[in-house]
Protein backbone atom coordinates (compact mmCIF):
# COMPACT_ATOMS: atom_id res chain seq x y z
CA UNK A 1 0.00 0.00 0.00
CA UNK A 2 1.23 3.62 -1.10
CA UNK A 3 0.20 5.22 2.03
CA UNK A 4 1.86 8.69 1.29
CA UNK A 5 0.35 9.01 -2.39
CA UNK A 6 -3.03 10.40 -1.19
CA UNK A 7 -0.88 13.29 0.60
CA UNK A 8 0.70 14.56 -2.73
CA UNK A 9 -0.79 17.57 -4.42
CA UNK A 10 -2.79 17.02 -7.20
CA UNK A 11 -1.72 18.72 -10.50
CA UNK A 12 -5.15 19.45 -10.46
CA UNK A 13 -5.29 21.05 -7.06
CA UNK A 14 -3.58 23.03 -4.66
CA UNK A 15 -1.88 22.46 -0.82
CA UNK A 16 -4.15 24.39 0.89
CA UNK A 17 -7.70 23.05 -0.25
CA UNK A 18 -5.49 19.43 -0.33
CA UNK A 19 -5.06 20.25 3.28
CA UNK A 20 -8.59 21.21 4.01
CA UNK A 21 -9.43 18.13 2.17
CA UNK A 22 -7.67 15.43 4.24
CA UNK A 23 -9.29 17.63 7.82
CA UNK A 24 -12.68 16.75 6.60
CA UNK A 25 -11.76 13.02 6.05
CA UNK A 26 -10.41 13.35 10.21
CA UNK A 27 -14.26 13.78 10.91
CA UNK A 28 -15.72 10.37 12.27
CA UNK A 29 -18.68 10.11 10.13
CA UNK A 30 -16.73 10.91 6.70
CA UNK A 31 -14.21 8.32 7.92
CA UNK A 32 -15.94 6.04 8.61
CA UNK A 33 -18.42 6.36 5.30
CA UNK A 34 -14.81 6.54 2.99
CA UNK A 35 -13.19 3.59 5.43
CA UNK A 36 -16.76 1.40 4.36
CA UNK A 37 -16.68 2.25 0.77
CA UNK A 38 -12.60 1.81 0.37
CA UNK A 39 -12.25 -1.44 2.33
CA UNK A 40 -9.62 0.47 3.77
CA UNK A 41 -11.07 0.59 7.01
CA UNK A 42 -11.21 3.55 9.44
CA UNK A 43 -7.72 2.92 10.82
CA UNK A 44 -6.09 2.69 7.70
CA UNK A 45 -7.99 5.79 6.81
CA UNK A 46 -6.90 7.71 9.39
CA UNK A 47 -3.21 6.64 8.90
CA UNK A 48 -3.34 8.05 5.56
CA UNK A 49 -4.48 11.35 6.66
CA UNK A 50 -1.92 11.51 9.05
CA UNK A 51 0.87 10.63 6.60
CA UNK A 52 -0.54 13.34 4.28
CA UNK A 53 -0.61 15.90 6.34
CA UNK A 54 3.03 15.44 7.83
CA UNK A 55 3.88 16.09 4.06
CA UNK A 56 1.89 18.98 3.49
CA UNK A 57 2.85 20.46 7.25
CA UNK A 58 5.49 23.14 5.56
CA UNK A 59 4.01 23.67 2.71
CA UNK A 60 1.24 26.72 2.65
CA UNK A 61 -1.13 27.83 -0.14
CA UNK A 62 -3.01 31.06 0.26
CA UNK A 63 -6.41 31.18 -1.42
CA UNK A 64 -10.18 32.06 -1.14
CA UNK A 65 -9.05 35.11 1.16
CA UNK A 66 -12.58 36.41 0.12
CA UNK A 67 -14.97 33.71 1.89
CA UNK A 68 -15.48 34.15 5.20
CA UNK A 69 -14.39 31.57 7.82
CA UNK A 70 -18.10 30.80 8.61
CA UNK A 71 -19.06 30.47 4.88
CA UNK A 72 -16.00 28.01 4.60
CA UNK A 73 -17.36 25.49 7.99
CA UNK A 74 -20.81 25.86 6.17
CA UNK A 75 -19.26 24.69 2.39
CA UNK A 76 -17.28 22.12 4.06
CA UNK A 77 -20.35 20.72 5.86
CA UNK A 78 -21.98 20.59 2.62
CA UNK A 79 -19.42 18.59 0.96
CA UNK A 80 -18.81 16.33 3.36
CA UNK A 81 -22.85 15.44 3.76
CA UNK A 82 -22.45 14.94 0.22
CA UNK A 83 -19.64 12.40 0.17
CA UNK A 84 -20.93 10.72 3.44
CA UNK A 85 -24.40 10.26 1.33
CA UNK A 86 -22.61 9.40 -1.88
CA UNK A 87 -20.43 6.45 0.10
CA UNK A 88 -23.32 4.85 1.95
CA UNK A 89 -25.14 4.81 -1.33
CA UNK A 90 -25.81 0.97 -1.95
CA UNK A 91 -25.23 1.51 -6.03
CA UNK A 92 -22.06 2.13 -4.74
CA UNK A 93 -21.95 4.64 -8.17
CA UNK A 94 -18.92 6.17 -6.58
CA UNK A 95 -16.85 3.55 -7.20
CA UNK A 96 -16.52 3.14 -10.44
CA UNK A 97 -16.75 6.64 -11.19
CA UNK A 98 -13.27 7.07 -9.14
CA UNK A 99 -11.74 4.66 -11.83
CA UNK A 100 -13.03 7.34 -14.27
CA UNK A 101 -11.21 10.40 -12.65
CA UNK A 102 -11.36 12.90 -10.25
CA UNK A 103 -13.77 15.08 -12.81
CA UNK A 104 -16.29 12.02 -12.78
CA UNK A 105 -16.96 11.92 -8.80
CA UNK A 106 -16.91 15.73 -8.89
CA UNK A 107 -20.01 15.07 -11.39
CA UNK A 108 -21.59 12.64 -9.18
CA UNK A 109 -21.45 14.23 -5.86
CA UNK A 110 -22.92 17.80 -7.52
CA UNK A 111 -25.73 15.44 -8.53
CA UNK A 112 -25.95 13.79 -5.23
CA UNK A 113 -26.39 17.19 -3.30
CA UNK A 114 -29.53 17.99 -1.47
CA UNK A 115 -32.06 20.11 -2.69
CA UNK A 116 -31.52 22.38 0.14
CA UNK A 117 -28.03 22.60 0.17
CA UNK A 118 -28.36 23.22 -3.88
CA UNK A 119 -30.60 26.17 -3.31
CA UNK A 120 -28.55 27.43 -0.55
CA UNK A 121 -25.21 27.17 -2.45
CA UNK A 122 -27.02 28.95 -5.81
CA UNK A 123 -27.69 32.20 -3.42
CA UNK A 124 -24.35 32.04 -2.09
CA UNK A 125 -21.61 34.52 -3.81
CA UNK A 126 -19.61 33.74 -6.51
CA UNK A 127 -16.09 33.63 -4.17
CA UNK A 128 -18.26 30.66 -1.95
CA UNK A 129 -18.93 29.00 -4.68
CA UNK A 130 -15.82 28.33 -6.24
CA UNK A 131 -14.76 27.26 -3.07
CA UNK A 132 -17.26 24.68 -2.64
CA UNK A 133 -16.20 23.43 -5.97
CA UNK A 134 -12.17 23.63 -5.91
CA UNK A 135 -12.61 21.52 -2.52
CA UNK A 136 -14.88 19.15 -4.11
CA UNK A 137 -12.43 18.66 -6.96
CA UNK A 138 -9.53 17.91 -4.02
CA UNK A 139 -11.86 15.53 -2.00
CA UNK A 140 -12.72 13.73 -4.95
CA UNK A 141 -8.70 13.71 -6.63
CA UNK A 142 -8.14 11.91 -2.73
CA UNK A 143 -10.71 9.30 -3.39
CA UNK A 144 -10.16 8.67 -6.86
CA UNK A 145 -6.41 8.28 -6.31
CA UNK A 146 -7.02 5.52 -3.34
CA UNK A 147 -9.38 3.63 -5.68
CA UNK A 148 -6.58 3.91 -8.59
CA UNK A 149 -3.21 3.33 -6.21
CA UNK A 150 -4.25 0.67 -3.22
CA UNK A 151 -4.91 -2.75 -4.05
CA UNK A 152 -7.83 -3.61 -2.11
CA UNK A 153 -10.23 -0.44 -2.90
CA UNK A 154 -9.03 -0.82 -6.42
CA UNK A 155 -9.98 -4.94 -6.84
CA UNK A 156 -13.40 -4.02 -5.20
CA UNK A 157 -14.20 -0.96 -7.42
CA UNK A 158 -13.01 -3.14 -10.50
CA UNK A 159 -15.30 -6.31 -9.51
CA UNK A 160 -18.23 -4.02 -9.08
CA UNK A 161 -17.63 -2.37 -13.00
CA UNK A 162 -16.95 -5.95 -14.53
CA UNK A 163 -20.11 -6.90 -12.23
CA UNK A 164 -22.78 -3.73 -13.60
CA UNK A 165 -21.18 -4.70 -17.04
CA UNK A 166 -21.95 -8.55 -16.98
CA UNK A 167 -25.24 -7.76 -15.79
CA UNK A 168 -26.08 -5.49 -18.52
CA UNK A 169 -24.37 -7.92 -21.39
CA UNK A 170 -26.69 -10.63 -19.63
CA UNK A 171 -29.58 -8.62 -19.88
CA UNK A 172 -29.69 -7.71 -23.36
CA UNK A 173 -31.10 -11.19 -24.93
CA UNK A 174 -34.44 -10.60 -22.47
CA UNK A 175 -34.52 -7.12 -23.82
CA UNK A 176 -34.43 -8.71 -27.46
CA UNK A 177 -37.29 -11.12 -27.22
CA UNK A 178 -39.58 -8.46 -25.34
CA UNK A 179 -38.73 -6.10 -27.98
CA UNK A 180 -39.86 -8.59 -30.66
CA UNK A 181 -42.70 -9.57 -28.78
CA UNK A 182 -43.66 -5.80 -28.43
CA UNK A 183 -43.30 -5.18 -32.09
CA UNK A 184 -45.29 -8.20 -33.14
CA UNK A 185 -48.14 -7.01 -30.84
CA UNK A 186 -48.30 -3.55 -31.79
CA UNK A 187 -46.91 -3.29 -34.87
CA UNK A 188 -49.87 -4.78 -37.28
CA UNK A 189 -52.04 -3.20 -35.65
CA UNK A 190 -50.33 -0.15 -35.73
CA UNK A 191 -50.04 -0.37 -39.52
CA UNK A 192 -53.68 -1.35 -40.15
CA UNK A 193 -54.76 1.97 -38.62
CA UNK A 194 -52.10 3.98 -40.62
CA UNK A 195 -53.87 2.48 -43.88
CA UNK A 196 -57.45 2.89 -42.75
CA UNK A 197 -56.66 6.33 -41.70
CA UNK A 198 -57.87 9.31 -43.27
CA UNK A 199 -56.54 11.94 -40.33
CA UNK A 200 -55.09 14.84 -41.68
CA UNK A 201 -51.30 14.75 -41.07
CA UNK A 202 -50.48 18.24 -39.58
CA UNK A 203 -46.99 17.13 -39.10
CA UNK A 204 -44.86 16.89 -35.89
CA UNK A 205 -44.92 20.46 -33.75
CA UNK A 206 -43.28 23.32 -34.96
CA UNK A 207 -39.33 23.96 -33.38
CA UNK A 208 -38.93 26.16 -31.08
CA UNK A 209 -37.98 29.77 -32.38
CA UNK A 210 -34.42 30.50 -30.82
CA UNK A 211 -33.48 33.36 -28.41
CA UNK A 212 -32.06 36.20 -31.21
CA UNK A 213 -29.32 38.04 -29.19
CA UNK A 214 -27.69 40.52 -31.16
CA UNK A 215 -24.91 42.65 -30.07
CA UNK A 216 -24.34 46.19 -31.95
CA UNK A 217 -20.30 46.85 -32.54
CA UNK A 218 -18.63 50.17 -33.46
CA UNK A 219 -16.14 50.75 -35.46
CA UNK A 220 -13.61 49.38 -33.38
CA UNK A 221 -15.50 46.34 -32.85
CA UNK A 222 -16.61 47.59 -28.85
CA UNK A 223 -20.42 47.26 -27.92
CA UNK A 224 -22.80 49.92 -28.11
CA UNK A 225 -24.80 48.99 -25.50
CA UNK A 226 -24.56 50.29 -22.00
CA UNK A 227 -23.76 48.29 -18.97
CA UNK A 228 -27.35 47.67 -18.23
CA UNK A 229 -28.26 46.55 -22.19
CA UNK A 230 -25.59 44.59 -22.05
CA UNK A 231 -26.38 43.12 -18.70
CA UNK A 232 -30.09 42.28 -19.91
CA UNK A 233 -28.76 41.05 -23.23
CA UNK A 234 -26.57 38.41 -21.00
CA UNK A 235 -29.39 37.22 -18.93
CA UNK A 236 -31.34 36.44 -21.46
CA UNK A 237 -29.18 34.33 -23.38
CA UNK A 238 -28.20 32.79 -20.53
CA UNK A 239 -32.02 31.86 -19.51
CA UNK A 240 -32.39 30.87 -22.41
CA UNK A 241 -29.59 28.27 -22.16
CA UNK A 242 -30.77 27.09 -18.95
CA UNK A 243 -34.24 26.53 -20.13
CA UNK A 244 -33.17 24.63 -23.18
CA UNK A 245 -34.16 26.53 -25.70
CA UNK A 246 -32.00 27.36 -28.66
CA UNK A 247 -29.89 30.70 -28.44
CA UNK A 248 -28.66 32.40 -31.77
CA UNK A 249 -25.87 35.20 -31.43
CA UNK A 250 -25.69 38.12 -34.02
CA UNK A 251 -22.97 40.37 -34.34
CA UNK A 252 -23.90 43.57 -36.33
CA UNK A 253 -21.29 45.93 -37.64
CA UNK A 254 -21.53 49.33 -39.00
CA UNK A 255 -21.61 48.59 -43.07
CA UNK A 256 -18.32 51.00 -43.74
CA UNK A 257 -19.54 51.60 -47.56
CA UNK A 258 -18.97 55.20 -46.78
CA UNK A 259 -15.95 55.19 -45.24
CA UNK A 260 -13.96 52.52 -47.76
CA UNK A 261 -14.99 54.67 -50.78
CA UNK A 262 -12.77 57.55 -49.04
CA UNK A 263 -9.07 55.22 -49.46
CA UNK A 264 -10.41 55.47 -53.56
CA UNK A 265 -8.74 52.44 -53.82
CA UNK A 266 -11.54 49.64 -54.43
CA UNK A 267 -9.67 45.91 -53.71
CA UNK A 268 -8.22 47.90 -51.01
CA UNK A 269 -12.00 48.78 -49.93
CA UNK A 270 -12.94 45.42 -50.34
CA UNK A 271 -10.03 43.86 -48.32
CA UNK A 272 -10.94 45.72 -45.53
CA UNK A 273 -14.54 44.95 -45.70
CA UNK A 274 -13.81 41.02 -45.97
CA UNK A 275 -11.35 41.16 -42.37
CA UNK A 276 -14.05 43.09 -40.53
CA UNK A 277 -16.80 40.66 -41.83
CA UNK A 278 -13.58 38.01 -41.21
CA UNK A 279 -12.91 39.09 -37.25
CA UNK A 280 -17.35 39.45 -36.38
CA UNK A 281 -17.47 35.73 -37.62
CA UNK A 282 -15.03 35.27 -34.67
CA UNK A 283 -16.23 36.91 -32.38
CA UNK A 284 -19.80 35.66 -32.88
CA UNK A 285 -18.46 32.03 -32.45
CA UNK A 286 -16.68 32.63 -29.55
CA UNK A 287 -19.81 34.25 -27.63
CA UNK A 288 -21.79 31.88 -28.76
CA UNK A 289 -19.89 28.96 -27.14
CA UNK A 290 -19.79 31.12 -24.39
CA UNK A 291 -23.41 30.98 -24.28
CA UNK A 292 -23.79 27.21 -24.42
CA UNK A 293 -24.96 24.78 -22.20
CA UNK A 294 -20.96 23.62 -21.83
CA UNK A 295 -20.22 26.95 -20.89
CA UNK A 296 -23.13 26.27 -17.69
CA UNK A 297 -21.62 22.87 -16.68
CA UNK A 298 -17.99 23.86 -16.80
CA UNK A 299 -17.65 27.22 -15.23
CA UNK A 300 -21.34 28.40 -13.48
CA UNK A 301 -19.71 28.74 -10.21
CA UNK A 302 -17.59 31.10 -11.28
CA UNK A 303 -20.21 33.50 -13.39
CA UNK A 304 -22.70 35.72 -11.87
CA UNK A 305 -23.77 38.56 -14.40
CA UNK A 306 -21.38 41.33 -13.75
CA UNK A 307 -18.53 38.86 -14.37
CA UNK A 308 -19.96 37.38 -17.49
CA UNK A 309 -20.81 40.57 -18.72
CA UNK A 310 -16.94 40.96 -18.25
CA UNK A 311 -16.53 37.95 -20.06
CA UNK A 312 -18.35 39.29 -23.42
CA UNK A 313 -16.76 42.33 -23.17
CA UNK A 314 -13.42 41.03 -22.93
CA UNK A 315 -13.90 38.69 -26.04
CA UNK A 316 -14.68 41.75 -27.87
CA UNK A 317 -11.93 43.60 -27.18
CA UNK A 318 -9.53 40.98 -27.29
CA UNK A 319 -5.98 40.78 -25.67
CA UNK A 320 -3.30 43.26 -26.14
CA UNK A 321 0.06 41.49 -25.70
CA UNK A 322 2.71 42.90 -22.64
CA UNK A 323 5.61 41.91 -21.57
CA UNK A 324 4.34 39.73 -19.30
CA UNK A 325 2.97 36.21 -20.83
CA UNK A 326 1.55 33.29 -19.05
CA UNK A 327 1.03 30.01 -21.46
CA UNK A 328 -2.02 28.45 -20.07
CA UNK A 329 -2.35 25.02 -22.23
CA UNK A 330 -3.48 21.71 -22.52
CA UNK A 331 -1.36 18.53 -22.92
CA UNK A 332 -4.43 16.26 -23.26
CA UNK A 333 -6.58 15.91 -26.15
CA UNK A 334 -7.77 18.51 -27.80
CA UNK A 335 -4.70 19.77 -27.14
CA UNK A 336 -4.62 23.69 -26.98
CA UNK A 337 -2.73 26.49 -26.24
CA UNK A 338 -4.52 29.58 -24.86
CA UNK A 339 -1.90 32.71 -23.78
CA UNK A 340 -3.02 35.48 -21.79
CA UNK A 341 -0.76 39.00 -21.32
CA UNK A 342 -0.53 40.23 -17.84
CA UNK A 343 -0.62 43.61 -16.01
CA UNK A 344 2.27 44.10 -13.41
CA UNK A 345 -0.63 44.49 -10.64
CA UNK A 346 -2.06 41.03 -12.43
CA UNK A 347 1.86 39.37 -12.13
CA UNK A 348 1.43 40.22 -8.21
CA UNK A 349 -1.79 38.94 -7.91
CA UNK A 350 -1.05 35.80 -9.89
CA UNK A 351 2.20 35.25 -7.64
CA UNK A 352 0.27 35.72 -4.82
CA UNK A 353 -2.42 33.48 -5.60
CA UNK A 354 -0.44 30.50 -6.67
CA UNK A 355 1.97 30.50 -3.84
CA UNK A 356 5.22 31.12 -4.89
CA UNK A 357 7.74 34.04 -3.99
CA UNK A 358 8.66 34.93 -7.49
CA UNK A 359 7.52 35.71 -11.16
CA UNK A 360 10.14 33.00 -12.41
CA UNK A 361 9.21 30.30 -10.01
CA UNK A 362 6.05 29.72 -12.81
CA UNK A 363 8.86 28.15 -15.81
CA UNK A 364 7.56 24.48 -14.37
CA UNK A 365 6.62 22.59 -17.02
CA UNK A 366 2.77 20.54 -17.35
CA UNK A 367 0.92 19.67 -14.12
CA UNK A 368 3.22 22.49 -12.30
CA UNK A 369 0.07 24.62 -11.59
CA UNK A 370 -3.19 24.69 -13.38
CA UNK A 371 -5.57 27.61 -14.59
CA UNK A 372 -7.90 27.14 -11.13
CA UNK A 373 -4.91 28.48 -8.77
CA UNK A 374 -5.10 32.03 -10.47
CA UNK A 375 -6.85 34.92 -8.99
CA UNK A 376 -10.59 34.85 -9.76
CA UNK A 377 -10.49 38.49 -11.38
CA UNK A 378 -7.68 36.46 -14.24
CA UNK A 379 -10.04 33.48 -14.61
CA UNK A 380 -12.40 35.90 -15.78
CA UNK A 381 -11.14 38.69 -17.85
CA UNK A 382 -8.35 36.95 -19.67
CA UNK A 383 -8.19 32.74 -19.11
CA UNK A 384 -12.10 32.48 -20.13
CA UNK A 385 -11.71 34.42 -23.16
CA UNK A 386 -8.60 33.44 -24.41
CA UNK A 387 -9.72 29.56 -23.87
CA UNK A 388 -12.83 30.38 -25.82
CA UNK A 389 -11.34 31.93 -28.60
CA UNK A 390 -8.62 28.89 -28.62
CA UNK A 391 -11.55 26.26 -29.00
CA UNK A 392 -12.96 28.32 -31.94
CA UNK A 393 -9.97 28.52 -33.61
CA UNK A 394 -9.10 25.01 -33.47
CA UNK A 395 -12.83 24.28 -34.66
CA UNK A 396 -13.81 22.27 -31.52
CA UNK A 397 -16.73 24.34 -30.43
CA UNK A 398 -17.58 23.85 -34.27
CA UNK A 399 -19.02 20.32 -33.47
CA UNK A 400 -22.53 19.29 -32.47
CA UNK A 401 -22.06 17.58 -29.11
CA UNK A 402 -18.51 19.21 -28.06
CA UNK A 403 -17.88 18.09 -24.33
CA UNK A 404 -17.58 20.79 -21.48
CA UNK A 405 -14.82 18.60 -20.10
CA UNK A 406 -12.47 20.63 -22.48
CA UNK A 407 -13.52 23.99 -20.36
CA UNK A 408 -12.51 21.96 -16.63
CA UNK A 409 -9.59 24.86 -15.54
CA UNK A 410 -7.68 22.08 -13.62
CA UNK A 411 -7.11 20.49 -16.95
CA UNK A 412 -5.74 23.72 -18.05
CA UNK A 413 -1.68 23.96 -17.17
CA UNK A 414 -0.19 27.63 -16.58
CA UNK A 415 3.37 28.66 -16.98
CA UNK A 416 5.45 31.57 -17.40
CA UNK A 417 5.69 32.27 -20.96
Amino acid sequence: MRSALPGKSSPNTTVALTKVALRLFRLADLADAIGDLTGLGQESIQSLVRTAEKELANRTSPEFTAVATADREWIEGVLARTYIRLAADPARQIMGESLIGAEAVVRLADEAMTTDDRRDVLAASDDARAYLTALSESIAYLISEWYSTNAEPNRAAMSQAVGETLQTVRAIPNLIEALKAHLDSSLAPALFQLEQSTLEDHGSPPEPEPERIVFELDFGFAPLATDAELAELVSAAVVAVLEDRPVRIEVSLPTLDEDVKKFGDAVRAAQLKRESQKKARRLRLALSAFFSPQVEAAWALYLGVPARVTVVRAILAEQEATRAKLDVWRTTPPRASAPIWLTPDEVHAVVESVGLNHWDHLKGGAGWRAADELPRSVIVEKVMPSILAELVRGEVTSEEDWTADVLFLPSWHIGQG
